[in-house]
């Protein structure tokens, strides 16, 4: 049994609650509220020594209301809506996606946004939402062939052109967000343990292969390996090595196969094959992603494996977060009053390293309410996700729980140095007018599936 399938039967149980306090989760309507009281703080300290500060406010609080505005549309309007039209959505977002990488101004980088008079819009931003909207609709309507491995290559092709025009922008940290996002609505869905084995393998595997690359140009500093290992690490690099490891990977299963038989474990060969085409796309996948990396994306994985090997160039970023967080103690040192975030030590205070900068002035128990908040928010969602009436709407919450989720792993992490910097906000805290809006306009869909928990229309 997957997931969603309990609590089927109890839809129309309870129609005395249909009235407004029965419409409105008021855990999920107070956590929202508290984080949003504490991201608006924390951007008015973090921002206070810009020189641009008035401008900062205007577009957060400007942002602020666009985004209370599209909370209350989308919490009014049927969510059925977006599966009825999911493919001119899904068109939208490649429109969109496609137009920022042709024609949008370019930022530290990134060929990402859309500049108009006095707000900037993010469409990768937009793309999650989409993506996640899309694909609720796609497994949804694959329900019954849930179990075949053909509905996961159906889900990976959906999502793939809107990672690579993410990534030609390039922005990989967007781009890595949808892992837990697809991970999670197939979990969600009811694939199998075999299916979900191969995503996260596949993942595991082109996430690992820039990561071994950078640890051993670091550690190996320039030195050629010979061996076991030198033979692992041509195969990260297109050419013969790549191909040999990849006929390696097929010899590896093929005997694993062989000595299932030999036990008497009546093994299908599919699930075998299956394995290794899985780990050698992967494979590729991460080589083609490693020779992508321009040089700063590097710096952050090197920041990250060895950060005792520039502590005032790469790693400087992390190390100052640390030291904003530890000097901040339990209570913290006020707001306004933080050293490392006022005098200007740690970089991007009010966007990327906003929870530093909370761990600063607020202390432990600021960070502590942030982390308590986050979890009872993802708890209600996942609370509408089990209630909702059918299976779209809790695929939907499944989706928007995952990206909340992933979205506050990685930036508490690279906060805290457990995850490599990227340019990743924290939702609902960090200043960023396309993340404050398009964050409220999903938890504003998720009140909607909520509310009409009970609705037979």
């Amino acid at each position: 049994m997957d997931f969603l399938s309990p609590r089927r039967v109890v839809l129309t149980h309870r129609p005395d609650r249909a009235g407004l306090t029965g419409r409105i989760d008021w855990w999920f309507a107070a956590a929202t509220v508290g984080l949003l009281l504490i991201g608006t703080a924390s951007v008015l300290s973090a921002a206070n020594p810009l020189p641009f500060y008035s401008r900062v406010l205007e577009r957060h609080f400007l942002a602020l209301a666009m985004g209370v505005c599209f909370f209350l549309i989308t919490r009014r309007l049927t969510y059925q809506v977006y599966q009825d039209q999911s493919r001119p959505l899904y068109i939208a977002v490649l429109a969109l996606l496609a137009a920022v990488v042709l024609f949008g101004v370019t930022q530290r980088g990134h060929r990402a946004w859309f500049h108009f008079a006095f707000l900037t819009f993010q469409p990768s931003e937009f793309a999650r939402l989409g993506l996640i909207l899309v694909l609720a609709d796609v497994l949804d309507r694959r329900s019954r062939r849930i179990r075949e491995f053909s509905t996961v290559l159906w889900a990976l092709a959906v999502a793939a052109p809107v990672v690579a025009l993410i990534m030609k922008e390039p922005d990989l940290t967007t781009a890595l967000t949808f892992a837990p996002i697809l991970f999670a609505m197939l979990f969600g869905a009811g694939c199998g343990v075999g299916q979900l084995l191969g995503v996260f393998g596949f993942g595991a595997v082109a996430l690992a292969v820039p990561l071994i690359s950078i640890f051993s140009q670091v550690r190996l500093q320039g030195a050629a390996p010979g061996g076991a290992l030198g033979f692992l690490l041509s195969g990260l690099h297109p050419g013969t090595g790549l191909l040999l490891l990849i006929a390696l990977i097929a010899v590896l299963v093929f005997l694993a196969w062989q000595a299932a038989v030999h036990l008497r474990l009546h093994p299908h060969p599919l699930p075998f094959v299956a394995a290794a085409l899985v780990l050698s796309a992967g494979l590729v996948s991460g080589v083609v992603l490693n020779r992508g990396l321009r040089g700063y994306q590097r710096n952050r994985f090197v920041a990250y494996l060895a950060p005792e090997s520039d502590i005032q160039g790469v790693a400087y970023h992390v190390r100052q977060s640390q030291i904003a967080i530890g000097s901040g103690g339990f209570w913290g040192k006020g707001m306004f009053s933080g050293t490392q975030s006022q005098l200007g030590f740690l970089p991007e205070r009010h966007t990327d390293f906003i929870y530093s900068t909370v761990g600063e002035e607020l202390g432990f128990w600021g960070t502590g309410s942030i982390l308590a908040l986050y979890l009872i928010l993802i708890w209600r969602i996942l609370a509408a996700a089990r209630l909702a009436r059918d299976r779209y709407g809790a695929l939907v919450c499944c989706g928007i729980a995952s990206l909340l989720a992933g979205c506050l792993v990685l930036n508490v992490g690279m906060c805290v140095g457990l995850a490599p910097v990227a340019g990743m906000p924290l939702p609902l805290i960090s200043y960023g007018g396309s993340s404050l809006i398009i964050t409220l306009a999903g938890l504003g869909i998720v009140a909607n599936i909520y509310a009409r928990r009970f609705s037979l229309l």
